[in-house]
């Protein structure tokens, strides 16, 4: 008869993972019939690892976090992002929101070629990728690791600042082919081989469209 987890594995184990009786001696995780739980063949071996023995996700190095500064008031994980922010792009004022360029963006996202077309295309976005891109190793430089974050920002959060932050991602993960459908092979060269574990988080991309 199997015993239950809870029962079982309360209690004192080895440094194999074998439960201990109160004596030191090993105690089986099954009844075994066969032998009784001496010279087992195996199938009574230790108790497995619970949860918090499982290995750990491995952390981000980088997390690029997208959001709509017209959705600041919200609550929220991410809703003082930009009090945490290593590097952060304000890409309200520059960069023409597509939002105002056709009404037939209006309730697309970054999830949409066209708009990821549009703001790519946008001149000078590139360059202000490129240069964050460069702004990033700067800081994996340093003589002190810790992890960065990196904040995009629009208005809205589903168009500029969703479609960087796609962008940088692929450039920071090293992923030269998917930089490249942005126009940012090169800048994504410089990060392959590093293997760095980067998280994308969109704030406000699902949210509901602004009147404004």
């Amino acid at each position: 008869m199997t015993q239950t987890a809870t029962t079982h594995d309360a209690g004192p184990h080895d440094a194999e993972g074998w439960k201990l009786h109160d004596d030191g001696t090993r105690v089986h995780r099954y009844s075994c019939t066969i032998h009784d739980g001496q010279d087992c063949d195996g199938h009574c071996g230790p108790a497995p690892a619970g949860p918090a023995e499982e290995t750990a996700a491995p952390q981000p190095d980088v997390t690029i976090v997208s959001v709509g500064r017209l959705h600041d008031g919200n609550e929220g994980e991410w809703a003082d992002v930009l009090q945490r922010a290593t590097i952060a792009l304000d890409l309200r004022r520059h960069f023409r929101d597509p939002h105002a360029i056709s009404a037939d963006l209006h309730q697309l996202t970054a999830h949409d070629q066209v708009v990821r077309d549009t703001v790519m295309d946008t001149p000078g976005v590139r360059e202000v990728l490129a240069a964050t891109a460069l702004q990033v190793l700067g800081y994996l430089a340093g003589p002190t690791a810790a992890p960065l974050t990196v904040v995009t920002q629009c208005a809205g959060g589903r168009h500029r600042a969703a479609t960087t932050a796609m962008a940088l991602c692929a450039v920071v993960a090293g992923d030269v082919e998917q930089a490249a459908a942005y126009g940012l092979a090169d800048a994504a060269r410089q990060f392959t081989g590093r293997d760095l574990v980067v998280d994308l988080v969109h704030r406000d991309l699902a949210k509901d469209v602004v009147d404004r």
